[in-house]
C-alpha cells in the first residue's frame, strides 16, 4: 500500500513552539500527513507499533532522522516487547553520509542497541537488522587515531553486516537499500587528497538498487540512495530519470523535493535546480511551523537556489535569496546548517566578482549559531573576504583573512574532521596565492594556486554543497590568462568544467582563453 503517516498519529500540540522559543519544541512528536512512498517493513510487533515503525522508516529513508526518531520511540511505547523499535532509534542516531557521529549520537545508539538486545528479537530477520546497526555502534578495535578514521571503521563494519543481512534476505528491499547506502557511505569515507576516485562502490550500489525498482517502484530508499550513488559528474546521467520522478512518491517531503537537484547540479541543469529547491524551501517553511529541524533543510535549499541563480546570471533572484538567508532568525544546528548559511553569502559576491563587497562581508552572520562549532563554514566568510581584499589591493586584510582560514583548518584537524580540513586548506592556499600574485611573486603564486586546485579537485564534492564557493581551478585559469598563458588557461577551465559542468564563470573563462589563442 502507499504509505501515509496517519494524521492522528503522534499529535503535536503547539504548531509554533520552535518559533516562540518554547524549549519543548524539539521533544514533542510531529504530525506528517503527506505521502512519503511505500514502506511495508513487517515485524513481529503489534499493529500500532508496526504503523509507527513504517512511519519512522519512511522518514529514515528520506534521511529525515530527527523526524523519524519519535515514531520509533512511539513504537517502543506501544509494544514494550518490540525490540526492532529500538533498532530504529539506533538507525536515527547516526548520519553516515553526512559526517562522523558526535558523542551524543554514539551514546544514544549504543543505548538503543542494548535495549533491543535486552528485549530480544523473536525472528532471525529482526536479529539481523539489530546486529547490523550494532556493528556500527561497536567501538573499533584497535581504537582509531582520529574521528574521521573512527567513522570509516564504523561504516566499514556496518557495510559488512548489511551485506550479510542482504545475502540472508535477498527478497528484503529495505535490507538491500541499506546495504547500498552503506556502500555509498563507505566510499565517501575513503577520500584521500591527491588520489583519484574511481566510483566502484557507487556503481555497485546503484546497480544493486536498480534490481529492486520493478518490484518496488515507490520505495523511498531506492529513489534516495540511487541519487546519492550516482551523485557525480561521471555517473549523474544514470540517475536523471529517477531524479525527475522522486516527487511523485513524496510530493510534499522536504528532502525528497531537494534531492533531485544533486543530479541537476552535476549536469548543469540550473533552472530545474532552482525550481526543485524552491519547492523544497517552501515545504520546509511549512514544516518549520511544527518542526524545528526543518529550518536546516530550509537553508540547505537556499544554498542550492543561490547557486542556480548565479549560474543563470539572475542577479535579482540571487539578491532575493541573499535577503532570505540573512533574514533567518533561528536555526537548528544540524551538521550542514552552518555551511549552508555561510555559503550563499560568500557565493553571491565571489561569483559576481564583487570584490570590494566580498571584502566587507560580515563574518558569522546572521548570529543564529555557535559559529565556533562550524569552522568549515566560518572559513567561507574569510575566503570571500580574503579573495575580495586581494582583488581590491588590500593585501594586509587579505593576509589577515588567510590567517583566519588557517585557524579554521587547525580547528578542523583537532576535531578529526579531515575532509573539511583539506577542503578548507585549499581555500587558504588560494587566498595566499592571490596575495603572492598581487605582490609580484608570479611564479610562486601560480605554483601555489595549482597546488590548491589539485587539492580541491582530488576531494569529491560533499553532499552538503551544490559546489565549491568559487572553484580554485577557475582562479588558477584566471591567473594563467593574466599571464598570457592561454593554452594552459584553456586546459584549466576545461578541467573545471569536467568537474562542474556548465558553470557560468568557467564557460566565460574558457571562451576568453580560446579567443586569446585565436588572436
Amino acid at each position: 500500500m502507499r504509505f501515509k503517516t496517519p494524521s492522528g498519529l503522534l499529535a503535536f500540540c503547539c504548531g509554533a513552539l520552535f518559533l516562540t522559543g518554547c524549549p519543548e519544541a524539539e521533544e514533542e512528536p510531529h504530525v506528517h500527513d503527506h505521502e512519503m512512498g511505500v514502506v511495508e517493513f513487517g515485524t513481529s510487533c503489534n499493529e500500532q507499533a508496526n504503523d509507527e515503525i513504517d512511519a519512522g522508516l519512511a522518514h529514515l529513508h528520506h534521511m529525515m532522522y530527527e523526524q523519524a526518531r519519535p515514531h520509533f520511540e512511539a513504537a517502543a511505547e506501544a509494544d514494550p516487547d518490540c525490540a526492532i523499535a529500538h533498532w530504529g532509534v539506533a538507525m536515527t542516531s547516526f548520519q553516515p553520509l553526512w559526517h562522523p557521529t558526535p558523542e551524543q549520537g554514539l551514546e544514544r545508539g549504543k543505548e538503543a542497541v542494548a535495549a533491543a538486545r535486552e528485549i530480544g528479537a523473536p525472528t532471525e530477520r529482526e536479529q539481523g537488522y539489530i546486529g547490523a546497526v550494532e556493528a556500527f555502534f561497536t567501538d573499533p578495535q584497535p581504537a582509531q587515531d582520529s574521528r574521521a578514521r573512527d567513522h570509516e571503521a564504523r561504516v566499514r563494519a556496518w557495510k559488512q553486516a548489511q551485506r550479510d543481512l542482504h545475502e540472508a534476505h535477498p527478497e528484503d528491499v529495505d535490507a538491500a537499500a541499506f546495504y547500498a547506502l552503506a556502500k555509498v557511505c563507505y566510499a565517501m569515507a575513503q577520500y584521500s587528497p591527491h588520489e583519484e576516485h574511481d566510483y566502484t562502490l557507487e556503481r555497485e550500489a546503484g546497480a544493486l538498487i536498480e534490481e529492486y525498482f520493478d518490484d518496488h517502484p515507490e520505495h523511498p530508499g531506492l529513489f534516495h540512495y540511487l541519487i546519492h550513488a550516482y551523485d557525480s559528474a561521471e555517473l549523474a546521467p544514470k540517475a536523471e530519470e529517477v531524479a525527475r520522478e522522486y516527487d511523485k512518491i513524496a510530493p510534499d517531503t522536504v528532502h525528497a523535493l531537494h534531492m533531485p537537484s544533486h543530479i541537476f547540479v552535476r549536469l548543469g541543469h540550473w533552472e530545474e535546480n532552482v525550481e526543485w529547491n524552491e519547492r523544497s524551501a517552501e515545504a520546509a517553511l511549512r514544516e518549520w511551523e511544527i518542526d524545528a529541524h526543518a529550518s536546516a533543510h530550509y537553508v540547505h535549499a537556499l544554498d542550492y537556489i543561490m547557486y542556480g541563480h548565479l549560474q543563470l546570471g539572475d542577479e535579482g533572484g540571487a539578491r532575493e535569496t541573499l535577503e532570505q538567508v540573512q533574514a533567518v532568525e533561528e536555526l537548528y544546528a544540524a551538521p550542514f546548517a552552518g555551511y549552508n548559511l555561510a555559503a550563499p553569502q560568500a557565493r553571491y559576491y565571489l561569483e559576481q566578482q564583487k570584490w570590494k563587497e566580498a571584502a566587507e562581508l560580515e563574518p558569522r552572520y546572521p548570529d543564529v549559531l555557535d559559529w565556533d562549532e562550524f569552522p568549515a563554514a566560518d572559513a567561507l566568510f574569510h575566503y570571500a573576504r580574503g579573495l575580495g581584499a586581494a582583488r581590491s589591493d588590500d593585501l594586509e586584510q587579505a593576509r589577515t583573512e588567510r590567517e583566519h582560514i588557517a585557524e579554521c583548518v587547525t580547528a578542523l584537524r583537532e576535531a578529526g574532521d579531515d575532509y573539511w580540513a583539506f577542503m578548507t586548506e585549499a581555500l587558504g592556499k588560494a587566498v595566499e596565492a592571490w596575495v603572492l600574485y598581487e605582490d609580484g611573486q608570479t611564479e610562486e603564486a601560480l605554483e601555489l594556486m595549482s597546488d590548491a586546485a589539485d587539492l580541491e579537485d582530488s576531494m569529491d564534492k560533499h553532499p552538503t554543497t551544490p559546489g565549491e564557493i568559487l572553484p580554485v581551478r577557475e582562479l588558477y585559469g584566471e591567473l594563467l590568462l593574466r599571464e598570457g598563458r592561454a593554452a594552459d588557461a584553456r586546459a584549466a577551465f576545461e578541467a573545471a568544467l569536467e568537474r562542474t559542468p556548465n558553470r557560468r564563470n568557467a564557460r566565460a573563462g574558457l571562451e576568453r582563453a580560446e579567443a586569446a589563442l585565436e588572436d
